[in-house]
């Protein structure tokens, strides 16, 4: 059987009907979740974009062990197993880190490759006589502009200039001469909905005022927006994050289109979900860098096999580790050993089967590390005596160049002494989510609620040490002191 992966970047789960979503047009992703499985307990695994690929491709954890970088080369990789099992893969990306500087191979392994050019600050188009005419500003330390707005520039003739569009139109064409490939598996990776927001401006006049005058942020802030963006800059934000999501939404019904006209449905299992998600305006933030609560961290993920699921919302804990051993399972493929994820087939097969995981976890390189059991989120800070940071991999990575000693004698770099930079971040946190979904009142510091913490701090350390994390971890957690 096939196996088609779809990976919007920066989509949030509420931000979709699926997901109960009424003022945001997505009849497209509707229509699939009406017949696919509607999974109501995904979540991120390695944040941001990079580290969860790698949790894609290789079907284990990344942030325990490493920050943002490329594979390693004794890394094991989904496509790679499925070569060797002389399965096709491709693989479509707009998504410009997969082939920048101190990353760039993660389409090492497929079949073949196609790389749409243009992205955020992908240095594609340096042409002189570009003559702008758009604007795209960004807040300080938010990077360059320029890439994007000179490439967008002169690119953009109609719609399906845009960059999701390409992606989907590419997917839609290799669909056309490779639907007879058996058990393929075929990974799309738009970097949209994730910012610049700059969608042909009708889709987002559908959410915003068409006479809005203000100054146009594709890239809000990534932080506070207090005495940043104005109500009225901000509701103009949110209507480009909106319009982005549409347009995504449109093209992805052009290539659930030609599946369905290939008779695909017939013989391919479809994977629709995200990396992550961002604030938008809650918390009164918008952007990602900050801690992972619900709406960055509590993912979109639909699920279509031929036989089963149909219509279910299945309540198991999924996560990206899981597309890995699900590819493999549909193609008819050993799963290799020593993979934290687990195929989502089982599920779909039996929505009411017992979840064979109590708890996931999920975090960042160097910040806090989370875990949730569908019911309680723990947020673990760093101790503040900060003890050493040590990176695994076999390559230096680009966020890992500057403050980081040398390789000691083996696959470990090490690091500085404090490397948690965000004050924020070091607060232990605790929410109850079926009582507080919003996770407005941290429970972390009540007595009433000492032994759920406790609880909560041990299994963490149990789903560690289960994946063999680094031992320094729970000291650097302060879980060593757990009793």
């Amino acid at each position: 059987m096939n196996t088609i992966l779809i990976v919007c970047d920066t989509w949030r789960r509420d931000h979709s009907g699926a997901y109960g979503n009424d003022w945001i047009h997505t009849p497209n992703i509707n229509r699939f979740a009406e017949k696919a499985a509607v999974f109501e307990n995904a979540y991120l695994t390695s944040y941001p974009t990079l580290p969860c690929r790698r949790d894609i491709l290789t079907g284990r954890y990344e942030f325990p062990w490493r920050g943002w970088g490329g594979l390693d080369p004794d890394d094991v990789t989904l496509p790679q197993v499925l070569g060797e099992a002389e399965k096709t893969s491709y693989f479509i990306t707009d998504v410009y880190h997969h082939w920048g500087r101190d990353a760039g191979n993660y389409w090492r392994d497929f079949t073949g490759f196609s790389l749409v050019r243009g992205q955020e600050r992908d240095g594609y188009i340096t042409d002189t006589d570009v003559d702008f005419d758009r604007t795209c500003h960004r807040f300080p330390l938010q990077g360059p502009s320029v890439p994007h707005s000179r490439n967008a520039q002169w690119m953009r003739r109609e719609e399906r200039d845009w960059f999701s569009p390409q992606v989907f139109s590419q997917a839609t064409r290799w669909l056309q001469h490779n639907a007879d490939h058996e058990d393929f598996f075929l990974m799309i990776d738009s970097f949209d909905p994730h910012e610049p927001w700059d969608p042909p401006r009708y889709y987002t006049d559908l959410y915003g005022d068409p006479a809005f005058d203000g100054t146009e942020y594709p890239v809000a802030p990534y932080g506070s927006i207090e005495g940043k963006l104005t109500p009225e800059e901000l509701r103009h934000v949110q209507a480009l994050y909106a319009g982005e999501i549409t347009m995504v939404d449109r093209w992805f019904g052009h290539f659930l289109d030609q599946i369905e006209s290939l008779g695909l449905l017939d013989n391919t299992v479809i994977i629709l979900t995200t990396d992550h998600g961002t604030h938008n305006g809650d918390r009164g933030r918008t952007g990602k860098n900050w801690v992972l609560m619900e709406e960055i961290s509590h993912i979109p993920l639909l699920v279509w096999h031929p036989e089963y699921g149909h219509g279910t919302r299945p309540k198991q804990k999924a996560q990206a580790l899981d597309y890995f051993p699900t590819a493999c399972e549909a193609a008819g493929v050993e799963i290799p050993a020593g993979l934290h994820g687990k195929s989502l087939l089982p599920f779909l097969k039996d929505p009411t089967l017992a979840d064979p995981r109590e708890a996931v976890l999920f975090g960042e390189f160097c910040q806090s590390c989370y875990l949730t059991d569908g019911e309680w989120t723990l947020t673990q800070n760093v101790d503040p005596a900060n003890p050493p940071l040590f990176s695994y991999s076999l390559i230096k990575s680009k966020w890992s160049s500057n403050d980081w000693g040398p390789f000691d004698g083996t696959r470990r770099l090490v690091g500085p002494k404090n490397a948690n930079t965000h004050g924020e971040r070091t607060v232990t946190r605790l929410y109850h989510l079926p009582t507080d979904p919003k996770q407005e009142n941290n429970l972390a510091e009540s007595p009433d609620h000492a032994e759920t913490l406790l609880r909560l701090q041990k299994l963490m350390v149990a789903k560690l040490e289960a994946i063999e994390a680094p031992l320094e971890l729970e000291r650097r957690f302060g879980l060593d002191r757990v009793g």
